[in-house]
């Protein structure tokens, strides 16, 4: 019996219509968890992310100052009431459409996203995706030092983390294998998978893309 066909799915502004790590960061300053000028400053890391020139290191540990101390509990009753009220209404229905064909096709589904895993794990646990990477976050003591861990899941770290689970699950090469995406912070995955898909696709994936003859999905967002 042949392995199923492997679809590898991006998050935000994939899946979602907007970035889950922005909103998260905005969602904490409305609940006072964090200051206004969070949120300036999380416009600045939005815009560099954007443009493909973000600092991972110096965003992650802004991401991730909020929980420190805290323990895996403590953070889901911040994060899971964001899902619910924030999440919810980003997920783009015609990406759920997406998946729902793979799902139905017998194909491996897998969400890859440069989000930390503490937003990505409930996200993918609300799309029903039961393979998931994120960046790892580090707890020491159980408790979140407010550090990552080593390579984030952002660019070639993606693409590194990808290969070391289809690896530990059975898939020996890319051919089969689908990714959708918005970002041209994920091409070294898009470059080696066999079916690059680019999503509602940033100026600078959509120029690659239309030179490279990758396909171009323009999803309606309602």
């Amino acid at each position: 019996m042949s392995k199923p066909d492997l679809a590898i799915f991006d998050l935000d502004n994939t899946i979602l219509n907007g970035d889950s790590d922005y909103s998260m960061i905005n969602y904490l300053v409305d609940i006072n968890l964090l200051d206004e000028a969070a949120k300036l400053k999380n416009d600045e890391f939005i815009q560099d992310y954007q443009d493909g020139s973000l600092d991972f290191n110096e965003y992650t540990h802004f991401a991730l100052k909020p929980y420190l101390g805290m323990t895996q509990d403590e953070i889901n009753k911040i994060i899971l009431p964001f899902v619910k009220t924030i999440i919810e209404p980003m997920i783009n229905i015609f990406a759920l459409k997406l998946i729902h064909d793979h799902h139905d096709n017998g194909h491996t589904i897998l969400l890859a996203s440069a989000t930390n895993e503490l937003i990505v794990k409930p996200i993918a646990e609300r799309l029903g995706i039961n393979h998931v990477i994120g960046t790892k976050v580090e707890f020491k003591n159980n408790q979140c030092s407010g550090e990552f861990i080593p390579p984030s899941a952002l660019g070639s770290g993606k693409l590194k983390l990808v290969k070391a689970w289809m690896k530990t699950h059975q898939f020996d090469d890319f051919s089969g294998v689908t990714f959708y995406s918005d970002s041209i912070n994920d091409l070294p995955l898009l470059e080696a998978v066999e079916f690059p898909k680019a999503v509602n696709p940033d100026i600078k994936l959509e120029a690659i893309s239309n030179e490279r003859k990758w396909e171009v999905i323009y999803l309606p967002r309602i």
